[in-house]
């Protein structure tokens, strides 16, 4: 490993960090409950087999907008 490869990694790892939580913090304002309560139910970065939504989860997390409207 020399320098720029040790630059590239840690400047690539620091702007996927930050700009996963902008992301979420854009999609809390556009989605809001529907998209926490989603969050909740599945990983955010590292995916974990175990860790996913039934169809049935997902339905009633698009129907929570529907409720509301």
């Amino acid at each position: 490993m020399n320098a720029a490869f040790l630059l590239t990694a840690v400047t690539l790892t620091l702007y996927l960090l930050v700009g996963s939580r902008q992301e979420e913090k854009k999609l809390l304002a556009c989605y809001g409950e529907q998209y926490r309560k989603y969050q909740g139910l599945v990983p955010g970065l590292i995916p974990r087999p175990w860790r996913y939504i039934s169809r049935q989860q997902a339905e009633e997390i698009l129907d929570m907008k529907k409720k509301t409207s």
